[in-house]
């Protein structure tokens, strides 16, 4: 007899592979169709992926993190670009990056303030362009 644990036992997936694609040259345009070549994987998927329509198999998650390995020219941590409940191994994107510190292209608005989500948030130090703070989970 096999034990299924309860749905509400796991967290969500939460991923930063769009974040960690802005850091590079290759992936910043037309990123999700050239990781997915890059990949061997179908786009459609990997633009569901990055914009948390579906939760990828590990197999999934290991080609597109190679990918990405082989554009930034180190090693990622699966675990760094797409985590439960948001809880990665690095902090920050920036620190996984290897970027000195930027903000993400949603941190400012048209007139170039910091939107409301980024306000208390330097540089660096950000951890997803979804949650800059971190995610955490709502109280049903």
């Amino acid at each position: 007899m096999h034990y299924q644990p309860s749905s509400q036992a796991f967290g969500p997936a939460v991923n930063r592979f769009l974040d960690v694609m802005a850091h590079s040259d290759r992936y910043a345009f037309k990123g999700s169709s050239r990781l997915a070549f890059d990949a061997s994987v179908s786009p459609a998927s990997v633009s569901r992926l990055i914009h948390s329509q579906m939760n990828p198999s590990f197999l999934m998650v290991a080609r597109l993190t190679a990918a990405l390995e082989k554009e930034l020219g180190y090693q990622i941590d699966p675990r760094d670009v797409i985590a439960e409940s948001g809880r990665f191994l690095t902090r920050s994107c920036c620190d996984l990056a290897h970027c000195r510190g930027c903000l993400p292209g949603n941190a400012l608005d048209e007139f170039g303030n910091k939107t409301p989500e980024f306000e208390d948030v330097e540089p660096g130090t950000w951890v997803t362009s979804a949650y800059p703070k971190g995610f955490t989970p709502t109280k049903h």
